[in-house]
């Protein structure tokens, strides 16, 4: 893995440069790559972002969010934005695989070009010229920033760039209140502070932009679908295409819908599954010291944070359902060991 020294220096000339997020990218991916573009225009370079498919609709706040290119939505363009490419950064996963078919677009270049890695999710594939991993930050965003710093650029963070930084930290760390929030998050949030950000905007942009059928439609859920393992001290919840097309859900309503089950004091772990065209996604999350980083990887194709992981099956939603129900006696004895 090659020195970072050596690709500030070759960022010392402008280059073009395009910067890429996992599939159904979050607030982190997504603030991510619109500080990194706005940062690297600021330094003449030219940027672009290039998204496997649709963010969620409360970033679209987000400064230049309407530039970012839609791989599923428009291939050839991004293919072509791609093939252009000088540098191009992974941001928010560690693996191609997380990129599904925009990964084999990558793979199919057919010229020189310099990659960089900015992530924090563990057992990273070192696909890439160079990396700026730490499993310990508490999200991409913070790498970001330390990115900039590294490179002597702290006084070029605007408020429009400390705003996605910010947005995306907050958003990884469940408001600064999961494990990952550490001191030095608490210090790089009163520094993009002092750049001029509108906390109450931001917060108001992202979480207080739903419609009355989303609310209705967490009611359902809350009363009709969740089901509780007390033995287990979890709880799960699943989502049909059927449902999720009756309620009329927008891009971004089934966010945070899995953490609602761990307001509860006897559940340590949330689950939710979510039905899609050729494949079950899933969404963990936990309290406190339950790994479900490790039952997301052995159980079900993913992997993530100890709190918050993602997986996803390829059997059928009440065949996915009835293996989670039959791994969880292995996984709570797992965890007791």
């Amino acid at each position: 893995m090659k020195d970072l020294g050596l690709l500030f220096n070759y960022l010392k000339q402008p280059r073009r440069i395009v910067l890429l997020t996992h599939v159904r990218p979050d607030g982190d991916a997504v603030g991510s790559a619109l500080a990194l573009k706005s940062y690297f225009e600021i330094k003449g370079h030219i940027a672009d972002v290039i998204v496997p498919d649709d963010f969620p609709d409360f970033l679209n706040w987000m400064f230049q969010s309407d530039k970012a290119f839609n791989h599923q939505k428009n291939p050839k363009t991004c293919f072509a934005v791609l093939a252009r490419a000088e540098v191009i950064f992974f941001l928010d996963f560690n693996a191609l695989k997380r990129i599904e078919n925009l990964g084999e677009d990558v793979k199919k270049l057919n010229r020189p070009y310099v990659s960089v890695m900015i992530d924090h999710h563990r057992e990273p594939d070192y696909f890439t010229d160079y990396m700026l991993w730490n499993d310990k930050a508490s999200s991409t965003a913070e790498l970001v920033y330390d990115f900039i710093h590294m490179a002597g650029d702290a006084d070029l963070i605007n408020t429009e760039m400390a705003a996605c930084i910010y947005a995306g930290m907050a958003l990884d760390t469940g408001i600064f209140q999961f494990s990952n929030t550490t001191s030095r998050v608490h210090e790089i949030a009163a520094h993009l502070m002092q750049k001029g950000i509108n906390i109450e905007q931001i917060h108001n942009n992202v979480y207080n932009q739903y419609g009355e059928n989303r609310m209705r439609f967490v009611g359902f859920l809350l009363a009709e679908k969740m089901v509780v393992v007390a033995e287990h001290r979890a709880a799960y919840m699943s989502i049909t295409m059927a449902e999720a097309e009756k309620y009329k859900l927008n891009n971004g309503d089934k966010e945070g819908i899995v953490n609602l089950p761990l307001a509860m004091r006897d559940v340590d772990m949330a689950v939710l599954f979510t039905e899609d065209r050729d494949k079950i996604k899933i969404s963990f999350r936990s309290k406190g010291d339950v790994n479900v980083e490790f039952l997301a990887r052995n159980f079900f194709n993913g992997g993530g944070h100890r709190n918050a992981s993602g997986g996803s099956s390829k059997l059928s939603l009440e065949d996915t359902v009835k293996r989670f129900v039959e791994v969880l006696p292995e996984f709570t004895q797992q965890q007791n060991n």
